[in-house]
């Protein structure tokens, strides 16, 4: 009768362990879902960039156009490469806030994956040590 409870007990700790690490794996999956909403999000930030960055130096243009300004100027080629460099500069930096999250995300679906991978070899190891033990006691 002890090796029923024994075995029922296991069993139990098992499937708990199981669902666990189930709970573990789809908190890996939603984390991932959440990583590539985070990097669709970054990519409409980033066109969002890129379109100002193209407004502004199209204004510019006009607007020296407007006042007899030529655009072969120095000054005014410089204002225009300053402003592209800013524009560029505002793309990436939305590019590498959006990466950084998500590598974050990443890290952590691993994390949670690792984790109910861990529950569930915890659990069989040591179910097979209380079993281990068991059968010598009963010896």
């Amino acid at each position: 009768m002890a090796w029923f409870a024994a075995i029922a007990a296991g069993a139990s700790t098992a499937i708990k362990a199981w669902q666990q690490n189930k709970v573990k794996q789809r908190e890996g999956d939603a984390y991932v879902d959440a990583k590539n909403r985070s990097m669709a999000a970054t990519t409409r930030e980033m066109a969002e960039e890129e379109r100002k960055k193209e407004y502004m130096h199209s204004r510019a243009l006009a607007v020296a156009a407007f006042s007899g300004a030529g655009t072969s100027d120095p000054g005014m080629v410089k204002i225009l490469a300053d402003l592209n460099a800013e524009g560029e500069y505002r793309v990436m930096s939305k590019l590498w806030a959006g990466q950084n999250e998500a590598a974050g995300l990443s890290f952590r679906a691993e994390a949670a994956r690792r984790e109910g991978e861990a529950i569930w070899d915890n659990v069989v190891i040591s179910s097979l040590s209380s079993g281990a033990s068991a059968y010598g006691g009963f010896s």
